[in-house]
């Protein structure tokens, strides 16, 4: 497995038509989910947030999410609270995807890597924190139910994330 890549591409006309593409598909992809905001939630949104990283690197695929964020919780909100922690997580969502994915060889070892740093990094501690704050949650409760939730997730969300990429890759789309 090569370096994590910190670089993002040059902000041209056809990178930012890209950027809000998988904008508007990120969010999207965010809405189709089930749970309870206030404790385990399921949905498709890390599909969006691994094609960001890929195809926008770790700081416009972090700023990408952010924006993604804001349309989710205001043009699109269905009633969830907002809050400026899952910004910030967004933020750091997309800095991760971006550093294991933008120009780097689809690899199974890398999409893995990848997936364990994203889930532990942004869904285990930094979502659960944040729905500790919003909803006082107690954590010792909170905390097995996020971690056996996204120790289930891990490896279905790995494979998906690994077999679009790897489509992506062999396909037309990356040039």
């Amino acid at each position: 497995m090569t370096n994590l890549s910190w670089r993002s591409p040059k902000l041209t006309t056809r990178t930012v038509t890209l950027a809000a593409m998988l904008i508007a598909l990120q969010t999207v992809l965010s809405k189709i989910s089930f749970g309870s905001d206030n404790a385990v939630k399921f949905g498709l949104g890390f599909i969006g947030t691994t094609l960001i990283g890929y195809f926008l690197g770790p700081w416009l695929g972090g700023v990408a999410l952010i924006l993604s964020d804001l349309l989710e919780n205001t043009l699109f909100s269905t009633g969830s609270t907002f809050f400026i922690g899952f910004t910030f997580s967004a933020f750091i969502s997309g800095l991760i995807a971006g550093a294991f994915l933008y120009q780097q060889k689809v690899t199974p070892q890398r999409i893995i890597f990848y997936q364990t740093i994203q889930i532990f990094v942004s869904n285990i501690f930094f979502t659960t924190l944040w729905i500790h704050l919003m909803f006082q949650t107690p954590l010792q409760a909170l905390l097995p139910l996020r971690i056996t939730k996204n120790l289930l997730m891990w490896p279905l969300e790995t494979l998906i994330s690994f077999l679009v990429l790897l489509a992506i890759s062999k396909s037309r789309l990356k040039r």
